[in-house]
């Protein structure tokens, strides 16, 4: 029924903003647009998503590595795919670590070895992510406040709840009997407002959660190197993924938009609309790119912009994620009916 109410939710909000755009746009010159688009720097952009995939798959390899779960390089890339796909469809991104977590049980691996790895994989992003996002935030402020000031609020509270959940979570290592009764009490309030039904289940998931995060800082404590290294990796691929943005508008024709200017936008774009409860952010992804984007494309090429970006960005992960997701479901049913 969940799932089901996703996708409902998801087609309703991409229905709301095709309307949003037709009733306030001229879509005259779209046509005139799209043959005039340089394919070479689309592919290039399309490049960028798949390079993503890829970076992502090497980061879930490594750690797979280090935790010592035997795996092919090929496996680690449709388990980075499983995850993009659920992750894509599910309010917050919540989907799809608990479901490579499932599919990485099913092979095999134990629960713990299997919550630890995107544990800690969930740590290096969250980290890599708030950081690059908030230096960019610093770097650019002045930009955003004379050219976006209506969206700087979302950029603020964006980089706030991402910056408070960090604190909490390496807060955990320091003080860990504040951080459990301030969560703990977080948990009784939203009992108040009939939010959370269950005050004993939740304490409980929360217990479970803190020791799987105390145990995955532990073990990149013990292996700085590859955190590094992995720290690393994620700041290459966070760049690559924001890099998307720019290469769309180098397809349109234009060259005088900084480079840093786009992927400081970009990383800030992802910060003002990560806290959205829809599936893939839809609405507010759009929204969002329409509020701070307004400052590197004309009036009438954002529109056109934003389509284009969506659509590599998040339709094109759907669709191949999607398609990987579905080949992997229907090979282990078959493998389940075959033994």
């Amino acid at each position: 029924m969940k799932k089901a109410l996703n996708y409902i939710i998801l087609i309703g909000l991409i229905g709301l903003t095709i309307w949003i755009f037709v009733s306030n746009n001229d879509f005259d010159n779209f046509s005139e647009l799209i043959s005039s688009a340089n394919t070479v720097f689309l592919l290039i952009a399309v490049l960028c998503m798949v390079l993503y995939w890829f970076f992502e798959a090497y980061i879930i390899h490594r750690m797979k590595k280090t935790l010592n779960i035997k795996s092919t390089y090929g496996s680690s890339l449709k388990l980075c795919m499983i995850g993009q796909y659920y992750s894509a469809i599910t309010p917050f991104s919540t989907g799809g670590q608990p479901v490579q977590i499932y599919s990485l049980v099913s092979d095999g691996v134990p629960v713990g070895t299997a919550s630890s790895l995107f544990v800690n994989r969930f740590l290096i992003y969250q980290l890599v992510v708030t950081f690059y996002s908030l230096f960019m935030f610093i770097i650019r402020f002045n930009l955003l406040y004379t050219e976006a000031k209506l969206a700087l609020p979302f950029v603020i509270i964006g980089c706030l709840v991402n910056f408070i959940i960090l604190i909490m979570i390496f807060g955990f290592l320091l003080n860990e009997k504040f951080i459990r009764n301030l969560l703990s009490k977080s948990i009784r309030i939203l009992h108040k407002f009939k939010i959370i039904k269950d005050i004993e289940k939740s304490e409980e998931k929360m217990n479970n959660t803190l020791l799987d995060y105390k145990t995955s800082v532990e073990e990149m404590k013990r292996d700085k190197r590859t955190t590094l290294e992995l720290i690393l990796v994620s700041i290459v691929q966070l760049t690559i993924g924001f890099s998307i943005t720019f290469f769309v508008y180098l397809a349109l024709g234009f060259e005088m938009g900084h480079f840093l200017d786009i992927i400081a936008i970009q990383s800030l774009h992802y910060m003002a609309v990560s806290f959205m409860p829809t599936p893939g952010t839809a609405g507010a992804a759009e929204g969002g790119f329409y509020m701070l984007f307004k400052v590197i494309f004309p009036k009438k090429i954002l529109s056109f912009a934003l389509i284009l970006w969506r659509l590599i960005d998040y339709y094109l992960r759907v669709m191949i994620a999607g398609l990987v997701t579905l080949v992997d479901f229907i090979y282990r049913k078959k493998k389940v009916s075959i033994n």
